[in-house]
């Protein structure tokens, strides 16, 4: 793959993934109180049990494009030669996206279980003491990670002061959105995640075709410097055919 396709690819997946994400949020019913309890989930599982399961489904989509988002960021850095913070926040972020996954994932189990007759509140404080180890353990990884980008983002020097001040502080709300209980920090989540990743996204457009045209510019260069020849123009061959029918000519007359 060459390198301008490699980044308008990672320019995508940053673009899609923190739609996905809010889009999955949006889409998920509200949860009122400062911490989400079984009493306050029940009865919106029990009124869809589908749409729950769906909203679930899609945040797990969204959570894995976020893999892919956050690998994208990673070579951003890489190749700005930043590799004191985000060698170790990726694996940090994976860790943490793999551990919050298993939370929808267990949302979408609490949906089978009721359609088949569970109940709710039962099924939701069963599965609580692992939920809580998997929200508290993802999200302590997920935070490091992040904190641990925002100080690369900050220090590669990829973008302008400004932008790459925007960036940083937006990477670092994530951070907070994760570790934050009420459900409402959910939204903060996805708008932070698009202010973070669209201006990473239009960074890693512009490095692909900057990128592209100094391959091109470099391969002629070293051809010329190689003595290797090159095909002739149109013009220059026309004009070279001419110029041997003129001395055929005169020779024949």
């Amino acid at each position: 793959m060459s390198a301008p396709v490699r980044d308008r690819f990672r320019a995508a997946v940053m673009v899609i993934a923190p739609v996905v994400l809010l889009t999955a949020f949006l889409y998920h019913p509200y949860v009122p109180g400062p911490a989400p309890t079984p009493e306050a989930i029940a009865p919106l599982v029990e009124a869809d049990t589908a749409h729950w399961a769906m909203v679930h489904l899609l945040t797990i989509v969204a959570f894995a494009l976020f893999v892919l988002a956050f690998q994208a960021l990673r070579g951003l850095l890489r190749n700005a030669g930043e590799e004191r913070w985000s060698s170790f926040a990726f694996p940090l972020v994976i860790v943490g996206l793999v551990l919050l996954a298993g939370l929808p994932a267990i949302e979408m189990a609490v949906a089978a279980a009721v359609q088949a007759g569970v109940d709710t509140v039962a099924m939701l404080e069963a599965v609580q003491p692992w939920f809580l180890t998997l929200l508290v353990s993802g999200s302590i990884a997920f935070v490091l990670g992040a904190l641990a980008f925002a100080m690369g983002i900050a220090r590669s020097g990829i973008m302008g002061r400004p932008m790459t001040a925007v960036v940083t502080a937006a990477v670092i709300v994530m951070a907070v959105a994760v570790a934050a209980p009420p459900f409402a920090f959910f939204y903060v989540l996805g708008v932070a995640s698009i202010v973070a990743f669209w201006p990473l996204a239009w960074q890693a457009v512009r490095s692909g075709a900057r990128t592209g045209t100094g391959t091109s510019a470099g391969a002629a260069g070293a051809d010329r410097a190689a003595g290797t020849p090159t095909a002739p123009r149109p013009r220059a061959a026309e004009d070279r055919s001419a110029l041997r029918n003129l001395v055929r000519w005169s020779q024949h007359h």
